[in-house]
């Protein structure tokens, strides 16, 4: 009930955090406990499924963030409840790139360059990443250039091929966009590498479409003929009852056909 104009409370929050880190941290921890716990629906049972309902969670992730707690907040909050792991619910599902662009915020030091180093190696690349992919969907996408670079990089190190060649390649379609047709090849072929060093079959196939549609975005008709002839014997030898590339490949292919 008592409260003040936000400039004085952003002051004066300022000057705590100066003048009484330890407190400024202790009171950003309580707060990321109180938000965590919030929601009525938990991990495990039944998970925040709106925007509405999930607003105490990115209120948990600033607050961790804030007091240090990065890595918990990641593990605890933003992957388990709020991205739901692999079924990158946020995205999939709700389509809140902007939300989810939000939250990923406060994993970084400097927008969009540098996560924080309170995360495992693993993880800042993946939030470079998913920035990367967020400012894209929002149309920011010479922002998204950077992000996306270093994500790549960052998994090439670590020798994380699989990821690598998810990394290239959406670095190719955003290059591609762009109309930066040369550099867009450059990065189809580095993801085919990449996928090829990943040894998933379905990589395999699909990067190859990608750097098939940049070579023929690049007037390489002919090389683009031979690399959609590879998915898409790759593309028989994994589904023996689908022999056509289909869905997104398969309209890159129809696309060079036609033309």
């Amino acid at each position: 009930l008592l409260d003040c104009h936000p400039l004085i409370r952003e002051y004066f929050g300022q000057q705590l955090r100066e003048q009484q880190p330890d407190a400024w941290q202790q009171a950003h921890a309580r707060l990321y406990d109180y938000y965590k716990a919030l929601p009525e629906k938990w991990y495990g049972k039944e998970l925040p499924d709106t925007l509405k309902e999930m607003q105490p969670l990115f209120s948990a992730v600033a607050h961790g963030c804030a007091a240090g707690l990065h890595q918990q907040a990641f593990s605890e909050v933003f992957w388990p409840r709020i991205r739901r792991k692999h079924e990158v619910y946020t995205i999939h599902k709700l389509g809140a790139f902007s939300d989810d662009l939000a939250v990923l915020v406060h994993f970084f030091t400097a927008p969009w360059h540098t996560p924080t180093a309170g995360l495992a190696e693993v993880r800042q690349a993946g939030t470079l990443n998913w920035a990367g992919f967020d400012l894209r969907a929002l149309g920011r996408l010479r922002e998204a250039l950077e992000p996306m670079q270093a994500a790549v990089d960052m998994v090439v190190k670590q020798e994380s091929w699989e990821n690598a060649a998810i990394g290239a390649s959406n670095l190719s379609e955003l290059q591609l966009t762009l109309g930066d047709v040369l550099v867009a090849v450059a990065s189809g072929q580095q993801s085919v590498d990449y996928a090829d060093q990943s040894g998933d079959s379905f990589q395999r196939m699909n990067r190859r479409t990608t750097h098939a549609d940049a070579l023929h975005q690049a007037g390489e008709s002919t090389r683009a003929l031979e690399r959609f002839m590879q998915a898409e014997q790759l593309q028989q030898e994994q589904q023996p009852e689908y022999p056509r590339l289909y869905s997104l490949f398969g309209f890159r292919y129809c696309d060079l056909l036609l033309a």
